[in-house]
Order: structure tokens, then C-alpha cells, then sequence
């Protein structure tokens, strides 16, 4: 982690005399000030980008179930914005702090660490709405178009300080300071003095949702009650969404305005999704917890079965399991965590069983499909396992990396190499790693098994790998 954060502080420093230096960059300019704005179509390239090189720098969480959740509590959001247009990736950083950002091109970062410390879903919902309203809103496009000669480079700098600041606030001030020739610092300052605004039309999200409006205040409440001490107990979220007395009144003043019957948890889904998360960061924790306990909600139960799962004791997950009473978790939760047991005892028929029961009670569902794939591969019909990856990824508006890996690693088993090959590399370029990526494109094209067809299609990937190699090597 502190290499991580070392690497990205020289990064922004780099980028950023780099680009004070050419006063006209080979790559195209994103925006200027006399436009006052990035066009929608300059904020999608630069989201795209952006998108490749967080996916590259940040630990991401690659849960099926977990990301799921966020990704579909996100874009239900997104259906209840104005103004809400293009694509939107939400993305779970795997980070204790709490904390979430937004970036160009519909990108919502949201920290393993808020998830665990918001209260209840309205809660999580409410800090997603706002990070939405940013984007919606266009107050990042307009941070990124308040300078002159604004390009990729740029978004880079102001990248790099972002996720420095995510992982350490000091050091992340640091790599801001970096690009003070770029007026970095003012951008992240005008978009800070846009949080009233994201908090308004965050409420209008909310509730059109469904949600508490009450959640957004009860959430900067419960931040400023985590704050209390000890500086260094501040949250990062408030050094980053900084919360006022004022800033609190005014979001109570508005939640009070709004009639009609709201919820704090629809889907009955987030306080499994919390133990979730809390089990997978630290297992031997949750199982510290369990045994501590005289007495144990279902929740409980389940995030000990989950960590037990996560140690490699499937025996003691399913006694946990089998504990749970009947109807007290939600069907498909913990069907799959029953499924997640049969799979670590080798039990892949059993399995493949009950995930075809699933698919036929909620078809094509992205967790039930990709869990089919990984469980096709391990009991060694990989050939299956490709189709149902192929079919999930056609789906995507951005090619999840972790789907380009499992289909890398059947058709490898399958003994595809092209197919293979092909899969590995676009697994490298959606996680900014692009000469690696035309190095895979190259071996993908002299395959013994790549048709003429297969060929054509390679190359025009290689091709766009190649040129984005070329720009990335030049900035």
C-alpha cells in the first residue's frame, strides 16, 4: 500500500510538469475554459480512461454477490436522477476508510469501509445519490474545464490525487500540490463548494427511490459522532465531503419538507451484504465475534459461515448455515452462500444442480450466471463455462476484468489458445495495463487455432490497444 501511494504521488507530480511544459499535448484537448464545459462526449473518453486506470491503481473488490449489489443499488439511483445520461460504473473499493467519490464518464467509487459503517440502506443509498448528483450535475466536468488546455494528462494528475487521497489524506494534498501549476487545487475546491447542490438533488434521487430523505442527515450525523476525539478518527469522508452544522440543517430542513411513505432497507438485502463485506475483510474477526456471543441473529450466523468459507472450513460454514431459520434470510443469499460450501467440498454436480434451480427462479441473473460459469470451469466443462461468460459480457457496457479472466482461464483449459488469448488481453487493457495487453493480442493472432475470422477481429482490438499503448507511453 505505501508503494501504491508512493507511486501515485510521483505519478501526479510527473503528469503534471509534464503538462506544463507542452503547452499543447499530442493527445486530443478534453476541454477549455471559453467552453466552460466538457462536451458529454469529451467526459465519456476521459471517463473510459479514467475507468481503465482506477481499475489498474485501486484494490477493487471482485465478489460476485458484493459488487452486484452496489452496481444494482447504484443504477436504480441512476433511474430515479434528472438529468442522468450515458453509462455509470459503480465500483467497491476495498478500503477500510469511509469514503466514495465520483469521476468523468459516470464513475462512483464506494469504500468497503462506508458500507460497514452506514446504519442501514437508506443510509448507503443516501452518500451513492450524492456522488450521482455530482456527476448529473456536471460538477466534475466543470472542475476538469476551469483551466486551459485541459487533456488526459491533466485528468491523470488529478486522478492520482484522488486515489493518494483515498488511501492517505496527507499524502494525497501532496500529489494535488504536485499539479498546482495546473490549478488542481482549485478544481477540487470548486467542486467542494457544489456539495449544497449534490446534496439537493441527492435528496430528490433518494426519495424518488424510495429511500428516507431523513438518511442524508442522519448519515452527516452519524460521520461528525465518528469524528469526536481523536483527529485522526476523523472519517475521510469529511475530508473530502466536508459537513457542517449549516450543511446538516439545511439537508434536515429539506427531508422535513418531503411527504410519503419511505424505507430505510428495501431489498432486505444490505445488513447480509454488511456482514458480507465485514467477513471477507477479516474473517478470523467475524469468527472472534461469533465465539464471543452467547446468542446469534441469523446475520450473525451468516457472516460467521462466510468467514468460516473464506478460511477453507466448509464443515463449520454448513453446521452455521443449517442453523439460520427457515425464511430468516433472503432465498437467494443464502442459497448461494449453501452453493459457495458444496463448491469448497468438491461437490461441483450438487452444486451446478441448485444454481440451475436458481437461474430458473431469477433467469439471467449476473451472480447466478457468473457462479454457473466458475463452477462449469472447476468440474471441468469449460467450454460451458466460456458460453455463459460470453453471454454475461455482451451484456456490459464495460467488460468487467474479473468475467475477461474467467473466460481467459476455461478457454485456456479448453485448449481455445486464440479465444484464450484474445480474453487475457482485453483483461489487461480494462485494467490499464496496455502492453501487456498487445503482447496477448499477439499471441492471440499466431495461434494455431485463430480463424480467418478470429484474425480480423484480434487485430482491430490489437490495433486500438497499440494506439492507446502509444498515447499512455507518452504522457
Amino acid at each position: 500500500m505505501k508503494n501504491l501511494i508512493s507511486s501515485l504521488l510521483l505519478f501526479a507530480t510527473i503528469a503534471a510538469s509534464v503538462a506544463v511544459q507542452s503547452q499543447s499535448s499530442r493527445l486530443p484537448d478534453l476541454g477549455d475554459a471559453s467552453g466552460g464545459l466538457l462536451t458529454p462526449s469529451e467526459e465519456l473518453e476521459l471517463g473510459r480512461s479514467l475507468l481503465r486506470e482506477v481499475r489498474r491503481a485501486m484494490p477493487l473488490v471482485t465478489d460476485p454477490e458484493i459488487t452486484f449489489y452496489i452496481d444494482a443499488l447504484g443504477h436504480r439511483l441512476v433511474s430515479n436522477a434528472p438529468d442522468a445520461t450515458g453509462a455509470f460504473h459503480f465500483l467497491t473499493v476495498d478500503n477500510a476508510q469511509v469514503n466514495a467519490f465520483a469521476m468523468p464518464g459516470g464513475i462512483v467509487g464506494i469504500h468497503t469501509g462506508l458500507i460497514v459503517e452506514a446504519r442501514d440502506e437508506a443510509e448507503l443509498a443516501a452518500v451513492i445519490a450524492h456522488e450521482i448528483a455530482h456527476i448529473t450535475q456536471r460538477h466534475i466536468a466543470r472542475m476538469f474545464a476551469r483551466g486551459r488546455d485541459i487533456n488526459f494528462t491533466t485528468g491523470l494528475a488529478v486522478l492520482a490525487g484522488i486515489l493518494a487521497a483515498s488511501i492517505d489524506p496527507e499524502l494525497g494534498q501532496a500529489a494535488i500540490a504536485g499539479g498546482m501549476a495546473l490549478g488542481i487545487q482549485s478544481r477540487i475546491d470548486f467542486t467542494r463548494s457544489n456539495e449544497a447542490e449534490a446534496d439537493r438533488v441527492g435528496i430528490q434521487i433518494l426519495t424518488s427511490a424510495g429511500f428516507d430523505p431523513h438518511a442524508m442527515p442522519d448519515f452527516f450525523e452519524r460521520m461528525q459522532e465518528l469524528s469526536r476525539g481523536a483527529h485522526d478518527a476523523i472519517p475521510e469522508y469529511l475530508r473530502t465531503h466536508p459537513v457542517t452544522l449549516g450543511r446538516i440543517s439545511d439537508a434536515r430542513g429539506r427531508a422535513e419538507q418531503i411527504r410519503g411513505d419511505f424505507t430505510r432497507d428495501d431489498t432486505r438485502l444490505f445488513e447480509w451484504m454488511q456482514a458480507r463485506v465485514r467477513a471477507l475483510a477479516d474473517p478470523q474477526r467475524s469468527i472472534n465475534n461469533h465465539r464471543a456471543r452467547r446468542e446469534h441473529s441469523p446475520v450473525q450466523l451468516y457472516e460467521a459461515a462466510v468467514a468460516e468459507l473464506e478460511l477453507g472450513r466448509a464443515d463449520a460454514a454448513a453446521r452455521l448455515l443449517a442453523r439460520i431459520p427457515a425464511g430468516a434470510a433472503p432465498t437467494l443469499v443464502l442459497t448461494l452462500a449453501e452453493t459457495a460450501v458444496l463448491r469448497r467440498q468438491d461437490r461441483f454436480s450438487d452444486a451446478l444442480e441448485i444454481l440451475e434451480q436458481l437461474d430458473d427462479v431469477y433467469p439471467g441473473h449476473p451472480v447466478v450466471r457468473h457462479l454457473q460459469a466458475l463452477t462449469l470451469h472447476e468440474t471441468g466443462r469449460h467450454g460451458e463455462a466460456v458460453r455463459i461468460t460470453d453471454q454475461l459480457l455482451r451484456r456490459q457496457a464495460t467488460p468487467d476484468p474479473n468475467l475477461l479472466r474467467l473466460k481467459a482461464d476455461a478457454a485456456d483449459a479448453d485448449r481455445r489458445v486464440a479465444i484464450s488469448r484474445e480474453a487475457m488481453a482485453e483483461y489487461f487493457f480494462h485494467r490499464g495495463q496496455y502492453t501487456e495487453a498487445v503482447r496477448q493480442f499477439d499471441d492471440a493472432l499466431v495461434a494455431p487455432d485463430a480463424t480467418s475470422r478470429d484474425i480480423e477481429r484480434i487485430e482491430h482490438k490489437r490495433d486500438t490497444a497499440r494506439r492507446v499503448a502509444r498515447e499512455n507511453a507518452r504522457n
